[in-house]
């Protein structure tokens, strides 16, 4: 027993050590691609010889950056409605799912583990042998394809700190189950729903496999249109807009704490 006390604090500082280390290594790309964005120069140079916030300004004004951005919050927001609704009802599903529970469930992570080239692959076949093209409405229902798991994994964890008794003590007051799903269970776990929505939306808005190969020519999503321009200059734009999409998932995060943290307050 002394000997594991003595190991325990040797093991957290070494956790602690590798921690820091994985942080400094997933930071490290921010560190190159912010200051390179406020650069004056006309290239791609690290460290910057002088700032400016020209690239911004470009970028902002610029009508097929802007096309981009709007189109994939557009798209991104349908799926992430989708996700969020098709995620968060398979949590509650599979919650009251007694028999096959776990090969549903693996069905329903499925997608976390399919190569993307793949699953826009499948779209693309599927879709054209039910005699339609694919468009935007293949690339929504398809980056909902992604997000859904990570909706389900979020909320399933929230269900999975509620009492099941609580949903038994309110069938036993008169209340169906569709209202006790909806006035006991779901406000319970709200916080998760929120917060997997914003996950949903970050990864949608972020995602580029089957933007390439399912954006109709002329049509390019924000990371498509970034993957385009870096082929044809390495221009400082890329790393302005590459800042924006870092700027928008900081503010995103910010609203899901604030929502939380308020409805905490109110409990």
């Amino acid at each position: 027993m002394t000997d594991l006390r003595r190991a325990a604090p040797r093991t957290s500082r070494i956790a602690v050590a590798l921690g820091v280390v994985v942080a400094l290594f997933l930071l490290a790309p921010l560190a190159v691609v912010l200051p390179v964005a406020f650069s004056a120069d006309s290239f791609l140079v690290f460290p910057p010889q002088q700032w400016s916030t020209r690239w911004f300004t470009e970028v902002l004004a610029d009508p097929a950056w802007l096309e981009a951005i709007g189109l994939s919050a557009r798209i991104a927001a349908g799926a992430t409605v989708l996700a969020t609704v098709a995620g968060t009802a398979a949590a509650f599903a599979l919650r009251r799912v007694r028999r096959g529970r776990r090969a549903l469930r693996t069905l329903m992570l499925a997608p976390l583990v399919v190569p993307q080239l793949v699953l826009a692959l499948g779209l693309y076949l599927a879709v054209d042998d039910l005699g339609g093209r694919a468009g935007l409405g293949t690339l929504l229902v398809g980056q909902a394809v992604l997000a859904t798991p990570v909706v389900y994994l979020a909320v399933a964890a929230g269900l999975a700190g509620v009492d099941p008794a609580l949903t038994r003590a309110a069938r036993s007051l008169g209340h169906t189950w569709p209202s006790a799903l909806l006035r006991v269970e779901l406000p319970l776990v709200v916080r998760s729903v929120v917060g997997s929505a914003v996950l949903a939306f970050g990864l949608c808005f972020d995602e580029s496999v089957l933007a390439y190969y399912l954006s109709p020519p002329g049509r390019e999503t924000l990371p498509t249109r970034i993957w385009l321009d870096a082929g044809q200059s390495a221009s400082p734009a890329i790393a302005a807009v590459s800042s924006l999409v870092i700027g928008l998932a900081v503010v995103l995060l910010g609203v899901s704490v604030l929502v939380t943290t308020r409805r905490k307050r109110v409990r």
